[in-house]
């Protein structure tokens, strides 16, 4: 498995005509600029690594490469990671920041979960390591939010259900979690940094 991150900072206007039409009119219809610009800058890391195969919907949300390559794609703030893989593959970038993990938790997590979460001498930051691994495990389930957040729990390092394993990691980075899931195991958690004004 591949990780990739970018700064939506490197993103030039030209970048504009690099990505396919489709995701161009995706990106056109956000209103905010960063989320427009995240758009953008994710459409250029999809087609630099994955080329021009067409990317559609499974039915809950999870973009599926028509070559058959496994990928999932996360941004926050003015970061945009791709993990790209030969086997299922989720991924969840967030930016640290002040949450009440006590209210917040009790909607999405379970009690094993909050355990962790309150035991932890950093709590904002034992929330953000579960809150990715779980977007991160039920995005490599190909689920996402459909499913109940409370049907899987993420405390240990790995999940299992229906005889398949689904393996996960974590990452900070300055301001930012990590988290990636896949059933392969014994990944990389070493993002490689692309500079998108490289690519043409």
């Amino acid at each position: 498995m591949k990780l990739y991150l970018a700064d939506i900072s490197t993103l030039l206007p030209r970048h504009r005509d690099y990505i396919s039409p489709q995701r161009l009119a995706k990106a056109l219809r956000c209103r905010v600029a960063d989320d427009r610009n995240r758009c953008i800058a994710g459409g250029v890391l999809l087609r630099k690594f994955l080329g021009d195969t067409p990317v559609s919907d499974n039915g809950f949300g999870k973009p599926v490469a028509g070559n058959g390559v496994c990928f999932n794609l996360s941004h926050s703030g003015g970061w945009v990671l791709l993990a790209v893989g030969e086997q299922e593959v989720g991924c969840d970038i967030e930016r640290l920041r002040t949450v009440n993990c006590e209210r917040m938790g009790r909607i999405v997590f379970t009690d094993g979960e909050m355990e962790q979460i309150k035991n932890a001498p950093d709590r904002t930051g034992a929330f953000f390591d579960v809150w990715t691994k779980k977007e991160a495990l039920l995005k490599c389930m190909g689920k996402g939010f459909h499913r109940a957040a409370k049907s899987v729990d993420v405390s240990g390092g790995s999940f299992s259900e229906d005889g398949t394993e689904y393996f996960l990691k974590t990452k900070r980075f300055s301001d930012y979690v990590i988290s990636v899931c896949s059933t392969e195991e014994g990944f990389s958690m070493e993002p490689e940094f692309v500079d998108l004004r490289t690519i043409q």
